[in-house]
């Protein structure tokens, strides 16, 4: 038996596939989920089993979560701190995207950007130091005050007659 196909004729028709899904970049397991949060797998497992959370992608040990996850626990953390029951938790959740949550958190999902407090030593010579953003720390200001003792004799010398 032979197809229309096979005798020459047109191919048959194809259907649309949908575009490829392209994965979240950021992936968590249980344990980093828990680290983050403060809230144990057994707890985590009961928000999704509730509506609060999205199932995990796959299952087992194996599973993995997304940033939506940690954005959504992060969310329930703060909305149970003023004792709000979890079903209006949910309602709450339910209607705002990721990007919304973390609006409302403030949280920066980027990594920063590093920033670089400049010390002049000469105007040929400067010192830059990483500024973490955390304020001031006294032993590396310790340790700046140092490099700079010990840069001025040299600097000294730059500055003299030329």
């Amino acid at each position: 038996m032979r197809s229309e196909f096979s005798r020459g004729g047109a191919p048959p028709r194809g259907r649309a596939l949908p575009a490829p899904v392209v994965q979240d970049r950021y992936r968590y397991g249980m344990s980093d989920l828990e680290e983050e949060t403060g809230f144990n797998a057994r707890t985590i497992r009961y928000y999704i089993s509730h509506g609060l959370l999205a199932p995990a992608h796959g299952r087992g040990p194996s599973a993995t979560y997304d940033l939506g996850h940690l954005l959504r626990l992060r969310m329930i953390q703060l909305l149970k701190a003023t004792h709000e029951p979890l079903e209006e938790i949910k309602g709450r959740l339910a209607g705002l995207t990721d990007q919304q949550i973390a609006a409302l958190l403030e949280v920066e999902t980027a990594p920063p950007e590093d920033r670089w407090r400049r010390v002049q030593l000469h105007p040929d010579v400067e010192l830059h130091v990483r500024d973490h953003g955390k304020g001031r720390n006294p032993a590396l200001d310790e340790a700046i005050d140092l490099i700079i003792g010990l840069a001025r004799p040299v600097i000294d010398r730059l500055e003299g007659p030329r």
